[in-house]
């Protein structure tokens, strides 16, 4: 799942807008079979809060997660998240809380693009499809 970014791309990314992160993001997802989110200290997903919407957030590296965690989210941990688990416990989790995704969130836009659950699970299985 470990995903070898150079500064280049990393500084690249970070200034993309964002729909070609979370074309980006998606893409990484299939290359790797697995995502990253952030935990809070008690090891419960930290959730974001835009308007009267929770989100649940996600990055295709440990390093764009990381370059999230700054200022009041430093004490957030990364959290890596296969594929399997993320069908086995984070659809279900993501669906009982009413959450949305938040792809690809960074400093500069907080939010990333924001997809319901169907909507990412369907872009992300045309991803996959190309890796069967």
């Amino acid at each position: 799942m470990d995903l070898k970014i150079t500064t280049k791309e990393f500084e690249a990314l970070m200034l993309c807008k964002a729909e070609v992160r979370y074309q980006y993001t998606l893409k990484r997802i299939a290359d790797t079979e697995g995502m990253w989110t952030i935990i809070d200290n008690n090891n419960s997903f930290a959730l974001q809060t835009y308007e009267d919407k929770r989100l649940f957030p996600i990055w295709s590296s440990k390093e764009y997660a990381q370059a999230f965690c700054v200022g009041d989210r430093d004490a957030y941990m990364c959290f890596a998240v296969t594929l399997d688990y993320f069908e086995e416990h984070v659809i279900d989790f993501v669906f009982n809380e009413g959450l949305l995704i938040s792809v690809f969130p960074t400093i500069n836009e907080p939010y990333g693009k924001i997809v319901e659950l169907n909507t990412f699970a369907e872009d992300l299985s045309c991803f996959l499809e190309d890796y069967q």
